[in-house]
């Protein structure tokens, strides 16, 4: 049987919740630590965003400062998210040819989530799987998951959701206007449930922990042993920690695409800068660009969607630099970096890329 460290840390600080995990594969991919399973909450709120989301566009990010809420930026995919003490987050961190686990994405976050899924059911909430990567109770969503790939190894990260913030939810987030705020915050209630809202109450939350701790047990087929962060991993947090409140580490969509307007706009004669949004099967797409005499001359590409490697994002802009906006060409270049760089995505394709490109082309 495989043994599987255990580290329970509970409440810490908001931003080593999202660095904990990002340290950890830096020490498993160099040998200072075995697989590992954590558990904690953050002490205080924050807001997550995820790897390839301009933050700018996507947080109020004058609300959160004045209400002292952190940004960071975590190094997998998905969408912006508020976090608080409401939230158990269990964090998984293996080698990625960890025996067993299923090599396809629905697969494996299946594989990952029985024990979640099993753990509300014994709280009382019927919870099933929903591809590719939620838990969900009567059509409403209880759990948000992630994962991705660090360089040896694959973390897998989620959240037990004893109660939820809809109204903080609503705020910290961007939106056109406050017409629409209304209208997001109805909808978030319809899509997002917790356990306080579908039993009644909270349940205490160390029986939580302790079913979580034996589900991963029993489905990971592994031992559990209790240990406690390295030396090593506790640099690397430090390190990382800096890396993460930096202006650098926030904006670093925004950082690598200085002179591209965050709206529609004429620069001169046939020159434009174009922004536009489109929703694939895998996520929000975002794409930013400067044609001229409808030839792309630069292009930032961002969105909620999920991507491995996920510095092929720089590929995929660069192999459209240059082309004019006929779908043909830009769906062949983009296949040609999927292939060359054996991108890996859960349900955004090459055409979802060209669609949201020429869709805001043609709405400009």
């Amino acid at each position: 049987m495989k043994k599987l460290r255990y580290v329970f840390l509970g409440p810490i600080d908001p931003v080593l919740t999202q660095v904990i995990w990002h340290a950890a594969a830096i020490a498993l991919s160099e040998g200072d630590i075995p697989p590992t399973l954590f558990i904690d909450w953050p002490a205080s709120p924050l807001v997550s965003c995820g790897y390839f989301q301009e933050v700018s566009k996507e947080v109020d990010i004058e609300f959160c400062r004045k209400m002292g809420i952190p940004i960071v930026r975590r190094v997998i995919g998905g969408g912006a998210v508020y976090l608080d003490e409401n939230q158990i987050f269990y964090q998984l961190v293996i080698p990625q040819d960890w025996s067993d686990v299923p090599a396809d994405t629905v697969g494996r976050f299946e594989y990952f989530l029985r024990a979640p899924v099993q753990t509300y059911r014994e709280l009382g909430v019927d919870a099933y799987f929903r591809p590719v990567n939620d838990i969900e109770v009567n059509g409403r969503k209880i759990s948000g998951n992630g994962g991705g790939e660090i360089e040896k190894a694959f973390v897998f990260v989620g959240n037990i959701i004893l109660d939820f913030n809809y109204d903080i939810m609503v705020k910290v987030l961007r939106v056109p206007s406050e017409k629409f705020r209304d209208k997001f915050a109805k909808s978030l209630k319809e899509r997002v449930t917790s356990l306080r809202r579908e039993l009644g109450y909270v349940p205490d939350r160390s029986r939580v922990v302790d079913l979580l701790v034996k589900n991963f047990e029993k489905y990971l087929n592994v031992k559990l042993e209790r240990g406690e962060l390295t030396r090593r991993e506790e640099e690397i947090i430090r390190e990382l920690r800096e890396q993460y409140l930096s202006h650098e580490w926030l904006f670093i969509h925004e950082e690598r695409h200085p002179n591209l307007a965050t709206r529609k706009v004429k620069v001169a004669g046939d020159t434009y800068i174009v922004e536009g949004v489109y929703k694939s099967p895998g996520g929000l797409i975002r794409v930013t660009f400067e044609m001229e005499d409808e030839v792309i001359r630069d292009i930032l590409i961002s969105g909620d969607f999920w991507l491995e490697p996920r510095d092929a994002i720089a590929d995929l802009e660069n192999s459209l630099k240059g082309l004019r906006l006929d779908k043909n060409l830009l769906k062949s270049a983009l296949v040609e970096v999927f292939e060359s760089k054996k991108i890996r995505t859960s349900g955004t394709s090459p055409e979802d890329f060209v669609n949201a490109i020429l869709t805001a082309y043609n709405a400009h």
